[in-house]
């Protein structure tokens, strides 16, 4: 039988692209994808900023996220979505930057004066919550809601 050279190499490769597939596949199908709904909106403008962190060691410093979304404040309900995560535990940092200036505005005590949530609904005392009460498990598919305050 003559089979065509670029037939027999394509022939020869299916293997190992299919190997290679199924390892990609597997790598998928351990994550998770983790859905925010945010409430409590101070009002219908400014921009929602989401910062997602993995560890008490970056929680909640700013530029220490592993990912983060922004998005605008309109007259429907602000959701968010953190797409294929790998299991573990993970804590939620949001505000409502109200005026749109790019930031967490605050008192001269360093006080919020725009609103802010943390997962879990987790409170700080004198400062934000620590990791481990905004700490939630993501192992499979999760949606949770923070109300900003």
């Amino acid at each position: 039988m003559n089979i065509p050279f670029t037939t027999f190499k394509a022939r020869r490769l299916l293997p190992i692209v299919a190997a290679g597939a199924l390892l990609l596949s597997g790598a998928v199908a351990g994550a998770a994808d983790l859905k925010v709904s945010v409430q409590n909106l101070a009002s219908k403008g400014g921009t929602v900023y989401l910062a997602l962190y993995d560890s008490a060691g970056a929680f909640p410093q700013p530029g220490k996220n592993i990912a983060g979304q922004f998005m605008p404040v309109g007259d429907g309900p602000v959701a968010a979505a953190f797409l294929n995560l790998k299991p573990g535990r993970y804590a939620l940092s949001v505000f409502h930057d109200e005026n749109g200036n790019g930031k967490l505005d605050t008192n001269l005590l360093g006080v919020p004066t725009e609103r802010v949530g943390f997962s879990r609904d987790a409170k700080g005392s004198f400062g934000p919550p620590k990791f481990d009460a905004a700490a939630i498990d993501v192992s499979v598919n999760t949606s949770i809601v923070i109300t900003l305050h």
